[in-house]
């Protein structure tokens, strides 16, 4: 089984990507995946401080 790179890094790659495309639909497609792992990590991050207190 391959290891996936963490979310932060898989978030920075999908908007390099969506930067970087010329096509609006690819453009849209990366940074849209961009912007839903940094959702996750916020919302990891929450549920990591949820548990600490």
């Amino acid at each position: 089984m391959s290891e996936r790179p963490p979310l932060k890094e898989q978030a920075t790659d999908h908007l390099e990507q969506g930067l970087s495309a010329d096509d609006p639909g690819t453009k849209n497609f990366h940074i849209r995946s961009a912007l839903q792992f940094e959702e996750c990590i916020e919302a990891t991050d929450q549920a990591d401080n949820a548990h600490a207190d």
